[in-house]
């Protein structure tokens, strides 16, 4: 409760809520298509890890981070509370596997790639 109110029934919550939602629902799709990548042995697998490890990484911090928010001082100052103890657990999810930056650098240098072989006729490495 916060302002007379049940915290899902305020806006700005419900807006969190709902971003949380999309990142949750876009993450499961993304991680099923990678495996079926993966199942299957296309090429496109290596591509889509690496999109998957950046995009899962990063909406599970966001989420966690709202939660936060929505909880205020309580959900960061409580050491038991599940906010604050999330939010100590997932920020080495960005980095476990190579920072999310390394994985951009591979996705777009995966991306360009039939770009410039097409423009030079010479293959990138």
């Amino acid at each position: 409760m916060a302002f007379g109110s049940a915290l899902g029934d305020l806006g700005m919550v419900q807006q969190m809520l709902a971003d949380s939602e999309i990142d949750i629902e876009a993450s499961r799709a993304l991680i099923l298509r990678t495996a079926w990548e993966l199942d299957t042995g296309s090429a496109a697998a290596s591509q889509l890890t690496s999109v998957s490890k950046t995009f899962v990484a990063e909406a599970v911090n966001r989420v966690v981070d709202r939660a936060v928010q929505i909880c205020g001082a309580l959900g960061i100052s409580a050491a038991d509370a599940p906010p604050a103890r999330l939010f100590r657990e997932v920020r080495p999810f960005r980095i476990y596997d190579g920072p999310s930056e390394t994985h951009r650098f591979a996705i777009t240098r995966r991306a360009v790639r039939p770009y410039r072989q097409s423009r030079t006729g010479v293959a990138d490495g």
